[in-house]
């Protein structure tokens, strides 16, 4: 009863006389957009979604490659589904198809958005980490006690004017090798 109702509304509004037939392509576009609306909504790119898509890929080529070899068919599944022309169901099949590829791609961009998100939070955590450890490092050095250089003490040098102390630098620790 629902099915009647709502297939004699969809047969009015398109301004036809409300055949099976050009209701049956309605039905089936509206399922497709419903399909790639539930796409959009539950989105997650899981091994079935991947499984899925590997699937329509093969599915879609052996459609092309039917469509070269018997061009026709396309014609027929036309007239099968209610629609005037082969090409115009063929257009109706491709902007099913283009709509589903901009919500996976979609999905696809935000769940890649999503990854360089959490990637660059635990970078800059990772970072302020190693800075904290750097710091407290020098901090732990500096507090160390540092040994005691003795000064030298200036040696004489005879030279023909006289004795004269030299200036000696300090020598650094571990210099003495």
């Amino acid at each position: 009863m629902l099915c009647v109702s709502v297939c004699s509304t969809l047969g009015e509004v398109s301004g036809h006389d409300g055949g099976v037939e050009s209701v049956l392509i309605k039905v089936l576009l509206m399922a497709g957009i419903g399909v790639v609306a539930l796409l959009f909504v539950r989105g997650h790119a899981t091994a079935r979604h991947q499984a899925v898509r590997r699937v329509m890929v093969v599915a879609f080529a052996g459609l092309a490659i039917a469509s070269l070899l018997f061009p026709q068919t396309w014609q027929s599944a036309a007239e099968l589904l209610g629609v005037g022309r082969g090409t115009d169901l063929l257009l109706y099949a491709t902007i099913l198809v283009v709509l589903g590829f901009m919500v996976t791609s979609y999905l696809r961009t935000r769940d890649l958005q999503r990854q360089v998100t959490v990637l660059s939070r635990r970078l800059a955590l990772d970072e302020a980490a190693a800075a904290q450890h750097q710091a407290a490092q020098a901090a732990q050095t500096a507090a160390a006690p540092v040994a005691q250089v003795t000064e030298v003490p200036r040696t004489p040098v005879v030279v023909d004017e006289g004795p004269v102390f030299a200036a000696l630098p300090a020598p650094r620790p571990g210099s003495w090798a």
